[in-house]
């Protein structure tokens, strides 16, 4: 801002002076050519004091940068020294998060063994129902421990691409998000499509994206997905966002009321930028929202 200033005073302060200068010079050879003497003792004058404020000018503005080069360092040097404590908590929290998640899986584990040998002896109608709670409740744990690990490491991941049909894959997924939620249902169309990516990670991105639209769709809602001419499109007409531009933050959450921790979106968000793909995404509240994902630099030909 100070050199913008800098440079739009020089410019008018010289606006001025040519104005000036044009007056004193009609002046000077108007006396001149009373007295019948040369032009060229008001040419020098002019010249002369142009000169004299370019070299004022000058020495301000080499005055400026020195003094810029001093601030520089100094106040990054400061910004690092102050943000030194927040990012020693933004470790500690990650350490404590990535500690917390290993823990869990050896008594996660013990509980889904013994389910899954539960759920081959049970003979009554309620209790396998139960029991496929208890599966799904575990499934929700390990779902939730894999995003919060990638979300420590998604800034230096390293994708691990295979070839693999994208079609195939969201068909598996049509199947399973159609029993996540029975009263919401899943409409899939779509052609092979072979891409170049880390499986694991698309899969994780579209699960957020299509979990999400059936959390916030009423009963009897349908979401659609296309997959089609390279682009998939998610689409639902739940509750919509009033934000957005700013969903794909981490931790950022439009609505508290529900269960969650503001990571989904922002997953969706790291694997895309890891795949360099652009989303499109249009949404109005009580309207629906809809994703579009350009696929075309994965595209296997």
């Amino acid at each position: 801002m100070s050199l913008l200033y800098f440079y739009k005073e020089r410019n008018r302060l010289f606006q001025e002076l040519k104005v000036a200068n044009k007056l004193e010079y009609a002046e000077c050879r108007h006396l001149n050519k009373i007295l019948g003497l040369h032009d060229a003792a008001c040419e020098m004058k002019i010249i002369d004091r142009i000169d004299g404020l370019e070299r004022v000018y000058r020495d301000i503005a080499v005055s400026f940068f020195v003094l810029l080069l001093f601030l520089l360092p100094s106040g990054y040097y400061l910004a690092t020294i102050s943000l030194r404590p927040m990012r020693e908590s933004i470790e500690t929290i990650d350490s404590f998060i990535n500690g917390i998640v290993h823990d869990i899986n050896t008594p996660l584990s013990v509980i889904k063994l013994n389910a899954q040998t539960m759920q081959l002896t049970l003979q009554e109608t309620v209790h396998l129902e139960q029991n496929e709670r208890i599966l799904q409740g575990v499934d929700d744990i390990e779902s939730l421990e894999e995003q919060l690990l990638f979300s420590l490491k998604a800034e230096r991941y390293v994708l691990n691409r295979s070839k693999f049909d994208l079609d195939r894959l969201i068909k598996e997924r049509a199947v399973f998000y159609n029993e996540v939620r029975k009263t919401v249902h899943v409409n899939y169309v779509g052609s092979v499509l072979h891409v170049n990516a880390d499986k694991p990670l698309m899969k994780r991105m579209i699960d957020n994206i299509v979990l999400n639209a059936i959390k916030f769709s009423p009963r009897d809602a349908e979401v659609s997905i296309r997959l089609e001419n390279a682009k998939l499109t998610i689409e639902d007409h739940g509750i919509g966002m009033k934000h957005p531009k700013e969903v794909f933050n981490k931790y950022y959450r439009e609505d508290r009321s529900t269960k969650g921790l503001g990571l989904g979106l922002y997953i969706v968000a790291s694997v895309a930028a890891l795949h360099q793909l652009t989303i499109d995404l249009i949404s109005k509240p009580q309207m629906g929202t809809r994703f579009v994902i350009d696929l075309k630099t994965l595209k296997v030909t």
